[in-house]
């Protein structure tokens, strides 16, 4: 294994995300892939891959990474939160709201949590996502 500095690490994890911002989604991978390789036992690159693959609407693949980072810390809220949001994407929702759950009881105040808790009043709102995307469609190719 070769050793490489935090601050590297953390510089590749940046470089992956502006590429998923640019939506270089293959470019963002591949960082997020080397870093895995690199940092095997960090959650954060799992996470971040796994955002990745929710971009491409690969929901069961990024949930299988999500699983990945919390086998590596099992107190993670942030690949908790974001378990939540792929499992509501992919039609889990009561899974959804266990995932979004823990992420909450697991960061009170902090943006993990935040995030977990806006996803939650969504879901309690009303709002499916399966359900918006299939209206989307019908919308779409009636135009």
């Amino acid at each position: 294994m070769i050793e490489v500095p935090r601050d590297d690490i953390v510089l590749m994890l940046e470089a992956g995300y502006i590429y998923l911002a640019m939506t270089k989604l293959k470019e963002a991978r591949a960082v997020f892939e080397g870093i895995i390789a690199l940092k095997p036992d960090h959650e954060v690159p799992h996470v971040a891959l796994a955002n990745v693959l929710f971009a491409e609407k690969k929901y069961l693949p990024a949930i299988r990474s999500l699983k990945d980072a919390l086998k590596i810390n099992e107190k993670s809220a942030f690949a908790y939160a974001h378990l939540g949001e792929a499992l509501l994407f992919y039609g889990k929702k009561d899974e959804a709201l266990k995932a979004l759950d823990k992420a909450c009881e697991l960061d009170t105040a902090g943006t993990a949590g935040d995030f977990a808790k806006s996803l939650k009043n969504l879901v309690l709102e009303g709002y499916d996502p399966v359900k918006f995307r299939a209206e989307a469609s019908q919308k779409a190719a009636l135009r």
